[in-house]
């Protein structure tokens, strides 16, 4: 099932020019996948199946997006009219980025997912590990190699 209309991406395309009277799903499921891949690291989109579940703004952004890469099909030769399509991907990619990064928000109470520590980046080496003398199997741990702002 699609994650958007045929109305919403419908909403970002020329009427004069292209109105898109179906949606091919395999172009919405490709969206739809890469926006929600992307959301998944910071939203919990299990319940993000179909266009009533889906947030509105992300239902924007896969709109935008599906018409952005149809628009690119179909006029990939004519330059001219071809940069709306890639206006229209840029623009998609920066809300997606901004959702991403904590710098924008979904309307209407949608709020990031807690991370727990298993999904949290592990960083190496840690003060526990340059407490520990150097082993054969590991010589990363102990101390410092050098250190920053010495004069040799």
């Amino acid at each position: 099932m699609a994650n958007v209309t045929l109305e919403e991406v419908n909403a970002w395309g020329d009427g004069t020019k292209l109105l898109l009277s179906d949606l091919d799903i395999e172009l919405e499921a490709a969206q739809a996948s890469q926006v929600l891949a992307s959301l998944s690291r910071v939203y919990d989109i299990s319940t993000w199946i179909n266009e009533t579940m889906t947030p509105s703004l992300v239902r924007k952004i896969i709109a935008m997006m599906y018409m952005g890469w149809y628009y690119q099909k179909t006029y990939s030769e004519d330059e001219s009219t071809n940069s709306y399509g890639l206006m229209l991907l840029g623009q998609a990619d920066s809300l997606l980025q901004g959702l991403v990064a904590g710098t924008l928000e979904i309307p209407g109470g949608v709020v990031p997912a807690t991370i727990d520590s298993t999904q949290s980046p592990l960083y190496y080496p840690t003060d526990a590990s340059s407490a520990l003398e150097p082993t054969t199997d590991d010589p990363s741990l102990g101390g410092p190699a050098f250190t920053m702002g010495k004069i040799w």
